[in-house]
């Protein structure tokens, strides 16, 4: 199946509980291109469903209480409730049953006990109908889709137009209240760690299609992949409270009922978390920052929790324990925006003594710590609004969360603070593209060595943290991935050039773990150092 394509809605109707379940567990729906959104019991909780949503698939009992199966087919054509494609199951072979079903414009009627082959082949029959039939309108509709979603992403970035806005508030239901809501897979989750990035990719859009049908008349308000962060598999949602009224649940019901759903249906853990309530989609950048915050720093207290969410009564607001100290802290991140050297030491101090103090309980300084984190990754963004707020955040916490042991003192603090200060006037000044070719250059020479961002920076007289934001956003990878290409690059001109084994070219480039290389070069080649030989020495024996 085509991960990018939306699944068949199939809706089960049947009076026996135990034959839908046998149906639901028969064949692989989702690898046949479907999805079970529905079932009911007999014909008029059938006709319940299909009022409140469009199903693709209904497979219906014939004989069945209060309204059977041609009934339901009669009515639903009659009514014109669905444009669905109906399959019948039977008990028996009754012919005027299978005659009457054909005529009201069933697609197949299937013997029980249900043969696997048959529904499959009923199934992929119905499939290839849609696929002619409904080829061209689905795409257009993913294609509108994927324009939505383009111009949602502007908007959640902070950088729209007034194009943006119409076009979304043109095909959204939106109220005046919104919340920004990050759903991810859960990186805890041992058995999609296992998975290659490839299939991590398929997990997130089958996250994305199954967010969508489940929030029915709201899908266009989930939006695919919205941080573009390589170690995040996510997609976003725009939160507006009819949603959980329409079901008679409070947010954190609604959420919790969502991620318990996608959960179940995905076989991976999915994890949520919300931003802050703002007035109208213009500011729905504010929720975004505020909902990847809160990411950042529950992965950092590895919280069991599936969903967290910012709260203006439990949130920010709360962060200060006196006005003083508020001033205090404001203070120094001033001092940090202006790079004022002389303030930073001082106010650093002052920050430092009161976030370790004993007498102030735990939750308070918590609270502190936090804000001072939001406040420090909103001057980064401010600099620059394509800045990896994940990575920011990693480095600010590394940073700040060492008040909380034994490493931390005041100096350290202050030398963080004076670093930080330099990072966000490296931001300012925009130096970096003809450093880069020096830095290319190092690397081209020095890759066999223990080399790395800390020894560059050092080297170069620039923040480490934003030399890694550059390697981001002019290669388009990590440092240490860039790293990792230059050395098996350099490994298979080796393995061309020269007589050496493999062990010994891997330790030659830098590597000393065999397995690690080899498992490196399989990602750059698709094969294996020896295979790759082998391969070239045909290659030339053939010329």
């Amino acid at each position: 199946m085509n991960s990018g394509v939306p699944l068949l809605k199939v809706l089960l109707v049947d009076d026996e509980p135990y034959i839908r379940k046998g149906l639901a567990a028969l064949i692989d729906w989702e690898a046949e291109g479907c999805f079970i959104a529905g079932e009911a019991s007999d014909g008029n909780g059938a006709i319940r469903l299909l009022q409140q949503q469009e199903y693709d698939i209904i497979i219906s009992d014939i004989r069945m209480p209060e309204m059977d199966g041609i009934e339901l087919i009669t009515s639903v054509k009659e009514r014109k409730l669905s444009k669905a494609r109906f399959i019948f199951l039977s008990g028996f072979y009754d012919f005027s049953y299978a005659k009457s079903a054909i005529q009201c414009g069933c697609c197949d009627y299937i013997i029980k006990p249900v043969n696997k082959s048959e529904l499959l082949e009923a199934i992929r029959r119905i499939q290839e109908g849609f696929q002619k039939e409904l080829g061209s309108e689905r795409k257009n509709q993913d294609y509108e889709k994927a324009y939505l979603d383009s111009h949602l992403t502007s908007i959640i970035w902070g950088k729209y137009d007034s194009v943006n806005i119409k076009y979304v508030q043109d095909r959204m239901q939106l109220s005046n209240e919104i919340t920004y809501i990050h759903c991810e897979i859960s990186l805890g989750d041992k058995g999609f760690l296992a998975l290659s990035v490839d299939k991590k990719r398929e997990q997130q859009r089958r996250l994305y299609n199954l967010a969508s049908m489940l929030m029915k008349k709201y899908a266009n308000h989930v939006v695919y992949d919205i941080t573009k962060n390589t170690e995040s598999y996510d997609i976003g949602i725009i939160y507006c409270p009819p949603m959980a009224k329409e079901r008679g649940m409070s947010q954190d019901d609604w959420m919790n009922w969502l991620l318990k759903e996608l959960t179940s249906r995905m076989g991976y853990e999915i994890i949520g978390c919300a931003g802050s309530k703002v007035n109208g989609i213009t500011a729905v950048a504010d929720s975004y920052r505020d909902a990847v915050l809160i990411r950042s720093l529950r992965y950092y207290k590895k919280s069991d929790l599936k969903y967290a969410r910012h709260d203006k009564n439990q949130g920010l607001s709360k962060y200060q324990r006196e006005e003083d100290f508020r001033k205090q802290m404001d203070s120094m991140i001033h001092s940090i925006e202006i790079n004022d050297k002389v303030k930073i030491k001082t106010s650093s101090g002052e920050i430092y003594r009161g976030l370790t103090d004993r007498r102030i309980s735990v939750e308070t300084i918590n609270h502190d710590i936090q804000y001072l984190m939001y406040r420090l990754l909103g001057l980064a963004y401010n600099q620059d609004t394509d800045i990896d707020q994940d990575e920011i955040i990693q480095y600010v916490r590394d940073a700040i969360f060492r008040l909380k042991t034994n490493h931390g003192n005041e100096l350290k603090f202050q030398q963080f603070a004076e670093e930080y200060s330099d990072y966000l006037t490296h931001l300012r000044q925009n130096t970096a593209k003809g450093m880069m070719h020096m830095i290319e250059a190092e690397i081209e020479e020095k890759y066999a060595e223990n080399i790395s961002l800390k020894y560059l920076g050092e080297k170069y007289f620039i923040n480490s943290a934003y030399l890694g934001q550059v390697f981001k956003k002019q290669y388009g990878c990590s440092f240490k991935d860039y790293l990792n290409k230059v050395r098996i690059r350099k490994a298979a001109q080796m393995m061309l050039r020269t007589n050496m084994k493999v062990y010994e070219i891997a330790l030659e480039v830098g590597y000393k773990n065999i397995e690690y290389f080899v498992n490196k070069f399989e990602e750059v080649y698709e094969m294996t150092p020896t295979r790759f030989r082998k391969r070239s020495m045909q290659n030339n024996n053939v010329s």
